[in-house]
């Protein structure tokens, strides 16, 4: 396609059709500014392959995805070469979604023979995992998810130690469980880390010294130390002073898995979401919902998710980080 002349006005025109798009199916989004640039920065920048080949096949898309990696590192001497890469090109992967769902493919966009349509042949024929795109209806805006692979996971860790929020608190949390106070012996002791555990992930425990009593109570080291599954529900259920039994179940499981990160993968509501949406999807594993809040099963839910989409190169640790953070953008909060 390169030899083809293909007028400025006919991107402007793509550039346009584009930007309303996102403007309709992701109306709630902060960044469709960044998503539009980022997609056209192969029109405006020489990264080695022209602007309209990117859009013919995955394997272009690929090819593509390498080139950016290349000029990032070379070229433009960035920091973070690869990371950077991947968000350009999930941008990139938007707007040939667009292409290929509203005109049937970048030919016949670009009003070329139809010789031999790439588009039709990504459908017909069996798309890898690492390709795969999936769709996602949120708050009534289809948001494309990519499907879970090694890359998108690197990605995504890359990206958690940018967080200069959130790998902070970490740090400080891994100092204050593994070195300051790693024994739960001392009321004390377990009194300073559930408070601070309220306040760096906002928990709603309104009676932490009710907790602490309730954990000491336990004797929870030894059944830490070697992974006990059930020792989560265990601290999740306390008994109140009015006698009410209260389930502060993502605590706990935050809770042991700052002694043990290995061992005890973080519940949170995002995680939730998006084992449920990719269970839905692509059917990795059947469970009911109501699984996802019983320890054991949420740690071997998740470790089916791994298994399935091949990702045993990551901990349960490394995978939470990526759920915690692809479920935060795919299915946002609103505060009122």
């Amino acid at each position: 396609m390169q030899d083809v002349n293909v007028s400025d006005e006919k991107k402007q025109q793509l550039r346009s059709e584009f930007k309303r798009h996102l403007a309709v199916e992701r109306a709630d989004r902060k960044d469709n500014g960044s998503v539009l640039s980022d997609a056209f920065f192969p029109s405006r920048t020489n990264i080695g392959i022209d602007f309209w080949d990117i859009f013919t096949s995955n394997d272009s898309i690929q090819l593509c995805r390498e080139k950016l990696e290349n000029y990032f590192e070379h070229t433009a001497k960035r920091k973070t070469p690869k990371s950077d890469s991947y968000t350009y090109i999930t941008a990139i992967k938007k707007l040939k979604s667009f292409i290929d769902s509203d005109y049937g493919g970048i030919n016949k966009f670009l009003g070329l023979p139809e010789i031999e349509n790439p588009a039709k042949n990504e459908y017909a024929n069996p798309i890898s995992i690492s390709d795969k795109t999936t769709k996602v209806n949120s708050s009534k805006t289809f948001l494309e998810v990519p499907c879970p692979c090694c890359d998108e996971i690197y990605k995504y860790l890359l990206r958690w130690d940018d967080l200069e929020n959130y790998s902070l608190q970490e740090s400080a949390l891994d100092k204050l469980f593994l070195r300051t106070y790693p024994y739960n012996t001392e009321i004390d002791d377990i009194l300073v880390k559930v408070s601070t555990l309220n306040d760096f992930y906002s928990t709603n425990i309104f009676s932490p010294f009710q907790i602490a009593k309730h954990i000491l109570v336990l004797n929870i080291d030894e059944r830490l130390s070697v992974g006990d599954v059930t020792l989560v529900n265990e601290i999740a259920k306390v008994r109140m002073n009015n006698n009410s039994l209260k389930n502060f179940y993502s605590f706990a499981t935050k809770y042991c898995s700052h002694h043990n990160p290995l061992d005890f993968p973080i519940y949170d509501s995002y995680v939730d979401r998006l084992l449920r949406y990719f269970r839905d999807t692509d059917g990795f594993f059947a469970f009911n919902n109501n699984d996802l809040k019983q320890y054991a099963d949420f740690k071997n839910i998740l470790i089916k998710f791994r298994n399935y989409y091949k990702l045993e190169a990551y901990n349960l640790k490394e995978i939470d980080k990526y759920l915690w953070q692809l479920g935060k953008e795919t299915f946002p909060k609103k505060y009122k």
